[in-house]
């Protein structure tokens, strides 16, 4: 199995992993609201407790949302996969971030970590490959779990000397020296292909943050 294939597995896993649990709260509120309803006409009430009938419908209608997102970024996913038979056309480096911090949320949780992307003020196009770019903060979340994780990551596509990348950026949690250690240490990313190069360098020494970059070889 290539690095792709194996990136899409790994991400699929786990938003399927999260849409079931999404579909389970839907269920259990569903159920909840019916029996709400059915105790309401037992003692001849007009309609169940209007209070905690909102907080039911208001938990499910959440976890629609959460759902649709979730099938989004599957969705996203599977036409990237498709698109790869031709030349990668724009990328949008922000929606990868946002969707890569969906699918992956339950790898980070399994070590106490939380994903967050963080929104830029405009699109950040790039010309690349999106499941490359997804299999390389897959590498990025790997080397932070590998010291213990329990930490929040966070990623933001920018622009920054003209180039595109996406910061990589470690907000607080438990373990953040030993994370940032890890990270200056000029890491093996492995999601590499033949024809593209990758970079995770260190951008900021006042407040540690790191650029990951991504380009083809023949553009260097």
């Amino acid at each position: 199995m290539d690095n792709d294939s194996q990136c899409m597995a790994r991400l699929l896993a786990s938003a399927v992993h999260d849409l079931r649990n999404v579909l389970a709260v839907i269920r259990e509120s569903a159920g909840l609201a019916q029996d709400l309803t059915a105790l309401a006409m037992r003692q001849e009430q007009a309609a169940p407790d209007p209070q905690r009938l909102a907080g039911v419908l208001g938990e499910a209608q959440q976890s629609v949302i959460r759902g649709a997102a979730l099938a989004d970024a599957m969705d996203y996913v599977a036409q990237a996969a498709r698109a790869e038979d031709n030349a990668p056309g724009p990328c949008d480096m922000t929606r990868v971030c946002r969707f890569f911090c969906l699918l992956a949320a339950r790898q980070a949780r399994a070590v106490q970590m939380r994903l967050e992307s963080g929104e830029a003020a405009e699109p950040v196009w790039a010309n690349v490959p999106p499941l490359a770019l997804f299999g390389l903060l897959l590498d990025v979340l790997d080397l932070c779990a590998s010291v213990g994780g329990q930490v929040t990551l966070r990623f933001t596509a920018q622009r920054h000397h003209r180039e595109e990348g996406i910061v990589v950026d470690v907000p607080d949690g438990s373990n953040r020296e030993l994370v940032l250690a890890a990270l200056a240490g000029n890491p093996r990313l492995e999601s590499l292909r033949p024809g593209w190069k990758a970079a995770l360098m260190p951008w900021r020494e006042a407040e540690p943050r790191f650029f990951l970059s991504f380009s083809s070889v023949a553009d260097a």
